[in-house]
């Protein structure tokens, strides 16, 4: 077998990364552009600086006393006495026995059968439903084709797939 030959593998370096010298200043590199406070930064001709030394003095300025307003009056009102009413007495049921309170609780036979009536009437429906839309559709269907050939508009014909598809439907 032949022998295999050794790979050259340069060294590994990472270089230094500086991030002081990306980092922003907080103190600027230069000087203020003017070092005179109070002159213009420019120099304009026929430029002028504000004159703050005042030629009228102002009339002074006294805030109006206001009084205070008075209070508005309170009407006076009186209660009605009333005479704090004796608590009445509490009426204490004597416990029944338990085969009493057993026999209240069963519901009539009237109440019985209207409960079951009804549930009976709910599960019916609920059970129902799938067959009489698998009847009632196609007959909806129907007429609404021919409601729409009596009012003179034109009716979709059906594919050939969609047929297909109602004939299975009505075989099974």
């Amino acid at each position: 077998m032949p022998e295999i030959n050794d790979i050259g593998i340069n060294d590994i370096s990472v270089p230094e990364v500086r991030t002081w010298l990306n980092a922003p200043l907080s103190i600027p590199d230069v000087p203020p552009v003017t070092l005179e406070i109070g002159v213009p930064v420019i120099n304009l001709p026929a430029f002028d600086p504000l004159d703050f030394d005042p030629e009228v003095q102002p009339p002074k300025v006294t805030p109006n006393k206001l009084k205070p307003p008075k209070p508005p009056s309170t009407p006076e009102v009186k209660l009605p006495k009333t005479q704090p009413e004796a608590p009445k007495p509490v009426e204490v049921e004597e416990a029944k026995p338990l085969i009493q309170q057993v026999v209240e609780a069963i519901p009539t036979i009237p109440q019985a059968t209207t409960v079951a009536a009804s549930s009976v009437i709910g599960v019916s429906a609920a059970l129902a439903t799938p067959f009489l839309l698998k009847l009632i559709k196609p007959i909806v269907k129907k007429v609404m084709v021919k409601i729409q050939k009596a009012l003179g508009r034109q009716v979709k014909v059906e594919s050939d797939w969609q047929r297909r598809k109602l004939q299975r439907a009505l075989r099974k």
